[in-house]
């Protein structure tokens, strides 16, 4: 397997997985960020509930969509591992027409023919990198049939998810690394043949990084009716977004294993007014699929 490196079929593919990894809603180096946010890449936790956080008695009274993002994450959902995705279309490429979940409803159940145009890999470990943070690794491949379309690794704090590092694998051995911390991110443009650019863009350290938006939906304490807000920085807009982020309702799906699985429904505004959806099982959190927009009325559909 390789990585398609020119030609307008090569540009094309890219720019096709780059719409795919929706949280990239990138440009070229926008591109570097976020495939790694469509995927809940960790194996699925024991079916139980994470152990519960402490909190003063204060906290405990607020409603819990009231609270910062970062007081109600539970990162016990996210164990490392390995798991893929495939991604289809339907074989008439004609748009699919999302409609509103209800509880205990199979009302996005999609019977129609679908074309496999893909699949996602993605490897999670916990680790110690080279600055002492206990941090998550989340690496990501976007694959279609003869090369590898997207290559990015993440690097986040296992306990805030908040962004460390990002590397992406570009074409003709271009390198692009974001490095967080301070109040800032620094990007590093390097290839071969000439020097380094770099360049430096505030950005809170509260925000999160729009290609591991995956793990922090999966860490949000989801129930019908939550709604919260998260800061989430985009890379090709050199800026922090709030992004609405709601459970619509439940759903009940099948697993290309054949599993069923209750999930969760959870909607997320992204920038460019693109609402996208996540099916996240109840009992495990794990992500069991993704409906993303491919242009501005056809979807893909991403499975586990």
């Amino acid at each position: 397997m390789t990585r398609r490196t020119g030609g307008h079929a090569g540009g094309h593919a890219r720019e096709h997985a780059g719409t795919h990894a929706l949280m990239l809603r990138c440009r070229s180096v926008g591109r570097i960020a976020a495939a790694a946010a469509l995927l809940g890449g960790c194996h699925v936790p024991p079916q139980t509930a994470p152990r519960p956080t402490s909190g003063s008695a204060a906290q405990a009274s607020t409603p819990i969509s009231a609270r910062p993002v970062a007081s109600v994450l539970d990162v016990h959902w996210l164990l490392p591992g390995t798991d893929t995705m495939v991604i289809t279309r339907e074989a008439d490429a004609a748009p699919v027409v999302n409609r509103q979940p209800t509880p205990g409803s199979a009302a996005l159940a999609d019977t129609r023919t679908r074309i496999a145009i893909g699949m996602t890999i993605q490897r999670v470990r916990r680790m110690t990198d080279a600055a002492g943070h206990d941090a998550f690794e989340v690496a990501f491949e976007q694959r279609d049939s003869s090369s590898v379309l997207v290559e990015t690794t993440t690097w986040v704090n296992a306990r805030t998810l908040q962004p460390l590092r990002q590397l992406a694998l570009l074409e003709d051995g271009r390198v692009v690394t974001l490095g967080f911390g301070r109040g800032e991110v620094v990007m590093v443009d390097s290839g071969p043949g000439r020097l380094p650019r770099m360049s430096a863009s505030p950005v809170p350290d509260s925000a999160y990084t729009s290609a591991a938006i995956d793990l922090v939906l999966r860490a949000l304490p989801l129930s019908m009716g939550f709604r919260a807000t998260v800061p989430v920085y985009f890379p090709a807009d050199e800026q922090v977004v709030p992004l609405d982020v709601r459970v619509e309702g439940a759903d009940r799906i099948t697993t290309r294993g054949g599993r069923v699985m209750e999930c969760w429904v959870v909607a997320a505004d992204f920038p460019g007014d693109v609402t996208e959806r996540f099916w996240i099982d109840q009992r495990s959190h794990a992500m069991i699929r993704i409906l993303a927009h491919e242009g501005v009325t056809n979807l893909v559909r991403y499975d586990r």
